[in-house]
């Protein structure tokens, strides 16, 4: 069935739960419709795709988006490719969702700057080395534990430090500068010469 006004606002309807919609007169967050596919299922869910005078292309769907392709593909070859030519690329997962990326290998490149930011605990977990490469490093951690504990540069190169460099007790005289809040506490020398005795 097809209905059309004076104003070239038209639909054409193929099923009760199917039509297609063109020059939509309802303005909505960027213009008027220039075309909709409209579709519902019996539960009432909404399957849209269309264009509106502001230049979206849009893609709605009430249940899960999927998208496959290169079943007839070479190996190695492309697939699924999204480009953005002149603008950002945004992905996000709304309410308590994840964002998995999976693959035989990943690569993430900037040709800028690159920030990952968490708001609770962060974990990097390779199964072999694990290399980093810049022309400068700088860690900041109120709090490091373990034998090989990060150290500032301040506190490497303290004279409690350099007393004890290539001792066994090296790595412990370190962690106890760390740990007692900086080179020349007094804490630290004793936590750090207790810990040499006991090595012999």
């Amino acid at each position: 069935m097809s209905n059309q006004n004076p104003q070239g606002h038209a639909f054409t309807s193929f099923s009760p739960n199917f039509r297609i919609e063109v020059n939509n007169p309802q303005v909505g967050f960027n213009g008027p419709g220039i075309y909709d596919l409209y579709g519902f299922n019996d539960d009432g869910d909404v399957s849209l795709a269309g264009m509106t005078q502001g230049g979206i292309y849009r893609l709605y769907n009430d249940k899960t988006i999927e998208i496959i392709g290169g079943q007839n593909s070479e190996r190695g070859g492309v697939d699924i490719c999204i480009t953005g030519m002149k603008g950002s690329i945004l992905i996000t997962a709304q309410e308590n969702g994840e964002i998995l990326i999976k693959g035989a290998k990943v690569t993430v490149e900037s040709k800028g700057e690159m920030t990952f930011k968490s708001g609770g605990n962060m974990k990097l977990d390779c199964g072999n080395r694990f290399d980093i490469f810049a022309k400068e490093a700088y860690c900041e951690a109120p709090h490091s534990y373990g034998p090989d504990c990060i150290a500032t540069e301040d506190n490497a190169n303290s004279m409690l430090n350099q007393v004890y460099s290539g001792l066994n007790a090296e790595g412990i005289a370190r962690a106890a500068a760390t740990a007692a809040g900086g080179p020349g506490a007094g804490m630290a020398v004793s936590v750090a010469s207790k810990a040499i005795k006991a090595l012999g």
